[in-house]
């Protein structure tokens, strides 16, 4: 079907807000096939134009040649009929077309020479400067090896005004430092780059292509925190444009010669398959080079055989894709490339180069990418215990020793003791008691080493061997322990009825150990059942509590803080008991302080800490992971480790003290990592807060992305959502919008899977925003809509109201005028809808000021200018009833633009000579409002 121009005009608008890549070709493809087929032939022109951009920046650069040489003869016979503009941009299309002729070695080298003079003899005709013809010219001198030529382009180049047709003032000067790293100057290249790095960029090449750079200049010359720096702001643009392959393969040597190679497998296997798209020859040669080094580095390094696997060749054995054969096959690709360039050039230039960047060696042993990276974990104080001669005990005291270190909670002290015990009686069968105890000690043993079926078998052997002995309070005591393991093993009712009859025995009993412990048992055991009945949970409250009791008659602190734990335990999970958990939190940690078991105060803090955190107690909560980390034993697990520095992090972050922080979660990452624990992942996503905190964005943005990573791997999908949000502020404050976008539709479907509408429509408002600040006006558009359609679903109509709004003023931005005024209706109607139900006169008043001063432009736009002038009016009052000065003298601007289309001088001038009354000298509205009030006022006269 037969498109119209106005249509088709449209559709360049859309790919003009599309990023570069295959969609934005697909699109201006369609568009010009369109075109031609009917006969739009200024539409075309302008099609060809936006392709020469879209292949020189995406992915097929060779195809820019046939519109350029097109847009070219189609201007030459008639300048006269297009816009100034173009002259400009077919000037600057030329820069395009010579540079893609130098990355594709099939384009003669007379035909490059050519397409020079002939950019050099237009820029004379049209009296331009010869600053960029220059730089072009020391580009192709360079490229082909010529380097006395090379040099003198270049100071011409440099002695040669700039104008609006050098390269931007990123681009220009990156140039340059190319030349200066080339010729071994990396003091003068890091000089040229310095304001560069220090202005504000808008090219969509920097910041990235001047710190790719500088990449080997900075460790050159000793600077590896900007090296470091460098690598990480500039890759972190890279990884998402397989257009730039060819710097991926810097960052390969990069990693190469810093002593980073496992840094550079990772880039290598992220990035590997872009090698067999790449958009030109050059870039694959420089890529496959690039990467050939890294793999060199890493067989040197004695690692030949790691597996390193190219995608286009994911069928062969795996005995192919080892580093050594893959370092084989890139650095053949790269000097076939490289022959072909000099076969067309007629030097060796292009093969030199690949030879000395094979030939490289390492600047410095290892350059840490990273704080995480470098950060060492103090060891902890070690703590020798005295050696204990186990082999001149007794079965009798190797059991008396072993029972009193597990009451301790020493089982690793108490493990050579029961190995020993285990020994003697093999060789001397022991009596039934004692081999019951034998048998509760190894039970005890295999539990804390998940060792089920041990436990089990050994519970039942106590069983026996106390009933051989005729101790029926043992046996009691071994079929409690053999209850509580079955209720834990999804055998409640069997091990519950086997708790109740021993707790009914030996609650009976003289022993107050064993009470206390029979209510530990049986309150842990009814606590398993998968939902405990009302009438279960308050048994447990009351064993709890009698056993609380009855070990503070004993005055035993051990006791007491065994019945503590429990209690803290039960009431851990329920906010309503969160007072309960706290007190019994503390009970556990003085009594086992009192007794002297630091390996429990430890944990029994760091559980009051979380308790006190959760209260927002932070300062408590502070002092609680001191006193736990204070209490930590040399040999404490790993875990215990990471979740307490974790905890003392979090909680400095809570108090504002993100610099504190920092330490205390690089010890819980650094851990966590060497561990592999899964507790890494909160600890990671604490430590990018205080980063984020601190300033230090490019870190907290790595660890941010490894904590979504993190918790996606454990399945904990919510975390990952709401680590998200930090990640794509981050991308927002690095200056990564399209990142942070795409970071925006993940947190979007993540709630639409759920059906949250408010959710949907909060961020899908915010990525509207962001779409309307990167001018990217239909997308915005379209954003507003489904913003304001999940938040009927929500029933929200104050968000309603302004993505109504905002989605029409959008749609006027993009050119859709029909569809903008259309919006506006809808939008009123939501206006209407919101004053229906907001008691806020203020809100209601700044929300109605907004949808008039955007009815007014969008009026104003369409030639509605006695609507047009009623809205803008309205927007000022309203502006200013609420104070909101700066709106207001925007609207009055508006307004007085209206008035004087309308031919209504005399009141243009009013409102805008008192707008201006209103309004700082220093207040870039002031000039606006001074020339529109001059407009007024020469109309009057």
């Amino acid at each position: 079907m037969a498109k119209s121009a106005d249509s088709l005009y449209q559709l360049i608008e859309q790919a003009d807000q599309l990023p570069f890549g295959d969609g934005k070709d697909a699109l201006l493809e369609e568009v010009l096939r369109h075109a031609e087929a009917g006969e739009h032939t200024e539409v075309a022109f302008y099609a060809r134009l936006r392709l020469i951009d879209a292949y020189t920046q995406g992915m097929q650069p060779a195809k820019l040649f046939v519109p350029f040489a097109r847009c070219l003869a189609d201007y030459d016979r008639n300048p006269a009929a297009h816009d100034p503009w173009v002259a400009a941009t077919l000037r600057w299309d030329f820069k395009h077309a010579i540079t893609a002729m130098t990355k594709f070695p099939e384009v003669p080298k007379d035909r490059a020479l050519a397409v020079l003079d002939q950019m050099e003899r237009r820029y004379r005709t049209e009296s331009q400067s010869l600053h960029a013809v220059y730089a072009y010219r020391y580009r192709v001198a360079a490229h082909v090896g010529d380097l006395a030529a090379a040099d003198d382009w270049y100071a011409k180049w440099c002695a040669t005004p700039r104008d609006e047709n050098s390269d931007c003032a990123g681009c220009d000067p990156t140039n340059k430092a190319d030349y200066l790293v080339d010729r071994g100057r990396d003091a003068e290249a890091i000089a040229v780059a310095g304001p560069v790095l220090d202005g504000e960029l808008n090219c969509e090449q920097q910041p990235q292509r001047i710190l790719t750079t500088l990449l080997l200049p900075y460790v050159r010359t000793g600077q590896l925190e900007q090296a470091r720096n460098a690598h990480r702001r500039a890759y972190r643009i890279l990884r998402t444009r397989p257009q730039d392959v060819a710097e991926i393969g810097d960052h390969l040597q990069f990693c190469a010669l810093t002593g980073n190679q496992s840094r550079g497998l990772e880039l290598l296997d992220r990035h590997l398959g872009w090698l067999d798209r790449a958009p030109s020859p050059k870039d694959a040669m420089w890529f496959a080079a690039s990467a050939a080094l890294l793999l060199r580095t890493v067989v040197d390094a004695g690692h030949g055989e790691v597996i390193v696997r190219r995608p286009a060749h994911a069928d062969r054995p795996a005995a192919e894709h080892t580093a050594q054969v893959l370092h084989d096959e890139l650095a053949r690709h790269a000097f076939d490339i490289a022959a072909r360039f000099d076969q067309r050039n007629g030097t060796e230039h292009q093969t030199s180069t690949v030879r000395r960047l094979l030939a490289s060696e390492p600047l410095v042993d290892h350059l840490p990418l990273s704080a995480a990276a470098d950060h060492r974990v103090p060891a902890p104080p070690q703590q020798v215990a005295p050696p204990v001669d186990v082999t001149a005990l007794t079965a009798d005291e190797l059991v008396e020793r072993a029972e009193h270190l597990l009451r301790r909670y020493d089982a690793d002290a108490a493990e050579p003791l029961v190995q020993q015990l285990i020994s003697l009686t093999a060789a001397a069968p022991a009596d039934s008691k004692l081999a019951a105890r034998t048998a509760i000690l190894r039970a005890r043993l295999a539990s804390w080493d998940d060792d089920n079926p041990a436990t089990e078998s050994l519970l039942w052997q106590a069983v026996e061997r106390y009933e051989a002995a005729g101790d029926e309070d043992g046996r009691q005591v071994a079929l409690g322990c053999l209850g509580k393991y079955l209720c834990a093993h999804d055998r409640v009712e069997e091990g519950s009825a086997l708790l109740r009859a021993s707790h009914a025995y030996l609650i009976q009993r003289p022993d107050i150990e064993g009470q206390v412990w029979s209510a530990i048992r049986l309150a842990s055991g009814l606590l398993q059942a998968e939902e405990p009945a009302a009438e279960h949970l308050a048994e447990v409250e009351s064993l709890l509590a009698q056993a609380a009791a009855t070990a503070a008659e004993s005055g035993d602190p051990v006791l007491i803080g065994d019945v503590a734990v429990h209690r803290m335990h039960r009431h851990i999970h329920s906010a309503e008991e969160l007072d309960d958990a706290i007190d019994a939190a503390r009970t556990a940690v003085a009594a086992f302080k009192e007794a002297g078991i630091p390996r429990m105060v430890a944990p029994s803090a760091f559980r009051l800490g979380v308790l006190l955190r959760s209260r927002d107690e932070s300062e408590a909560a502070l002092a609680a992971a001191d006193e736990a980390l204070a209490s930590l034993a040399a040999d404490a697990p790993a875990d215990l480790r990471v979740v307490l520095h974790g905890l003392r992090g979090a909680v400095l972050n809570d108090l504002d003290r993100p610099g504190e922080a920092i330490n205390d979660l690089l010890t819980a990452v650094a851990i966590g990592r060497t561990e592999g624990l899964p507790q890494v992942a909160r600890c990671l996503w604490d430590l990018a807060i205080a980063y984020r905190a601190t300033g230090q964005l490019l870190d907290a943005a790595d660890l941010a992305e490894e904590a979504v990573a993190s918790w996606a791997g454990l399945g904990q999908d919510e975390s990952a959502h709401q680590c998200r949000y930090l990640l794509a502020g981050l991308h927002l404050q690095l200056g990564e919008p399209d990142q942070a976008l795409a970071l925006y539709e993940e947190i979007v479907e993540f709630h639409r899977a759920r059906d949250e509408h408010g959710a949907v429509a909060e961020i899908l408002a915010e990525t509207a925003d962001l779409l309307d600040n990167l001018d990217r006006d239909a997308l915005a558009a379209e954003h507003y809509r489904q913003a304001a359609d999940a938040a009927v679903l929500d029933n929200d109509p104050l968000r309603v109201a302004y993505c109504r709004y905002s989605a029409a003023l959008s749609l006027h931005w993009s050119g859709e005028s029909a569809a903008a005024l259309a919006a506006l209706e809808v939008a009123d109607q939501a206006m209407r809808d919101f004053a229906d139900v907001e008691p806020d006169p203020n809100l209601l008043t700044w929300h109605r000021a907004r949808l008039d001063y955007n009815a007014a432009r969008i009026l104003f736009a369409d030639d509605r200018l006695d609507v047009a002038v009623l809205r803008a009016a309205a927007a000022a009052t309203n502006f200013r009833t609420i104070d909101a000065t700066e709106p207001a003298l925007r609207a009055d601007l508006v307004h007085g633009r209206i008035l004087l289309e309308m031919g209504r001088a005399d009141d243009a001038a009013a409102v805008l000579g008192k707008a201006l009354t209103e309004v700082e000298e220093d207040n870039p509205l002031h000039e606006v409002l001074s020339s529109a009030l001059a407009a007024a006022r020469a109309d009057v006269g």
